[in-house]
């Protein structure tokens, strides 16, 4: 352990709630509270208690035994999910043939739940940002003060992404031809690209943009942000997310369509929106108009949006609905 300096750690106050009163100073708020942070921070991390409970114990300054005795109780009230995995190793110490590792995952709607119970509303949506940068050290981060967001998990890569990117171009180029679109395109895209691909530019035009050596990416502006999608072989990262600072919906239902074009040709990457089945049905029909492709909604965007039970399937049973609903659209063509 350092002789001086601090340690930096992530605390929620509201989790004070799970705190036991038959442990003297229990450190189950702030384990809690570390691993809310590292969990909504990235969807793919687990705690692993072989690997880091003493990190974790030592950051804290507390005892390691007491950091396994916050797994157990949190995993024991279903805040976290507890998988165990045996492993082999080549050692050749019989005693080490094997390890144990103790997978946690935390589980934002039981916490949502648990903390309902306590009186203490926090939608799914704000526990997920806990760690969310856009928010300084200071911030309430509260439902009021959120953007809506939409994005996609995933890479698309190569031939995929030139059909996808053509697809695009088809919608902003389509919504800026057709007359009865015209209000929308106004709404929806930034008057600077609205210019760009009206009349008489064609998404092939268009698309040349997305296609260029070393700028292999879909970028658009919209009238509350910006739609950014690049080509997977150019560019790595998994993780693509529109925040709408705006409240008008013209600009939320072009971004969501312009998402289902790149679903809509590999079944590799996942959608999630912060809007409802009902209001991506818009989306669902621009997307098909001018591409006669019908997208793709996987099960990220459920868990993302926390539905559950009843809703769960009344949801599904919509998007079914509107995916039929498509065929007897008229489509455009260029």
């Amino acid at each position: 352990m350092e002789e001086f300096g601090l340690t930096r750690v992530p605390y929620y106050p509201e989790l004070n709630v799970v705190r036991r009163d038959t442990i003297t100073n229990d450190c189950s708020p702030l384990v809690l509270s570390v691993l809310l942070f590292w969990h909504s921070k990235d969807k793919y991390v687990r705690f692993n208690a072989r690997c880091h409970t003493h990190l974790l114990a030592r950051n804290l300054r507390v005892s390691p035994e007491e950091v396994r005795g916050a797994l157990e109780y949190l995993s024991d009230i279903k805040l976290l999910v507890k998988k165990e995995e045996v492993i082999t190793t080549q050692s050749e110490d019989p005693n080490k043939k094997t390890k144990l590792n103790e997978f946690y995952d935390l589980d934002f709607h039981s916490l949502h739940e648990f903390l309902k119970e306590k009186g203490i509303i926090i939608p799914v949506k704000v526990l997920r940002m806990a760690s969310d940068d856009y928010f300084d050290f200071y911030s309430y981060i509260s439902p009021r003060r959120l953007p809506v967001v939409q994005g996609l998990l995933g890479m698309v890569k190569g031939d995929k992404y030139d059909t996808a990117a053509l697809n695009a171009c088809a919608i902003i180029c389509g919504i800026c031809r057709e007359n009865e679109y015209e209000d929308f395109s106004y709404k929806a895209l930034a008057p600077g690209w609205r210019m760009l691909t009206q009349p008489p530019a064609t998404p092939y035009d268009v698309v040349q943009r997305y296609q260029r050596e070393g700028e292999r990416s879909v970028d658009i502006d919209l009238m509350d942000g910006s739609f950014f999608m690049p080509d997977g072989d150019y560019f790595g990262t998994e993780k693509h997310k529109i925040w709408h600072s705006g409240k008008t919906m013209e600009p939320r239902i072009l971004a969501a369509a312009l998402y289902l074009c790149f679903t809509a040709v590999d079944k590799d990457i996942e959608f999630y929106s912060d809007l409802s089945m009902d209001e991506l049905k818009d989306a669902f029909e621009l997307l098909y108009r001018f591409t006669s492709l019908k997208g793709r909604i996987g099960e990220y965007y459920y868990h993302y949006r926390d539905v559950q039970g009843e809703k769960l399937k009344a949801e599904k049973e919509k998007y079914t609905t509107i995916l039929e609903s498509l065929d007897s659209l008229e489509t455009f063509d260029f």
